[in-house]
């Protein structure tokens, strides 16, 4: 009886694929994970480029400031990967100088993907992007 049980290969391919199934998974589960990672970092790094370039019209610090904020309330809601009550705004002056510093953080701890932080190395949060653009007041250096 036992060695007709040994010799059974009926269902080898089943055992194995219960061994490997979860491996599989998990690796479909990671793609998926980085993947909306890599697309909402996209979309921030979109986001801080075109709020960056709209400061250029400005004439003064306060209202670079002012089209930035603008751009980026009336851009952000064309994203959908993005939640807008979690991206943060900074604006550098430069103090002096013809150039300023337009930040972006967006914290991506509630995103989707850090559901699986346990099992796979993630990006730390927030994730930042920051563009220096030169003032477009006439001034040449």
């Amino acid at each position: 009886m036992l060695r007709r049980f040994v010799k059974d290969k009926r269902a080898t391919s089943a055992v194995e694929f219960a061994l490997i199934a979860p491996f599989l998974l998990l690796l479909v589960a990671a793609i998926l994970a980085y993947g909306s990672i890599f697309a909402t970092s996209l979309s921030l790094q979109q986001i801080a480029a075109e709020t960056a370039r709209a400061t250029i019209g400005g004439l003064s610090d306060a209202e670079r400031k002012t089209l930035a904020q603008t751009k980026l309330n009336a851009i952000a809601d064309d994203y959908p990967l993005l939640d807008v009550a979690k991206v943060t705004f900074a604006f550098d002056e430069g103090s002096g100088t013809e150039l300023s510093r337009i930040t972006l953080h967006y914290d991506m701890t509630s995103h989707p993907a850090y559901t699986l932080d346990q099992l796979l190395p993630l990006p730390k949060s927030p994730i930042s992007y920051s563009l220096i653009v030169t003032d477009g007041n006439g001034v040449t250096s």
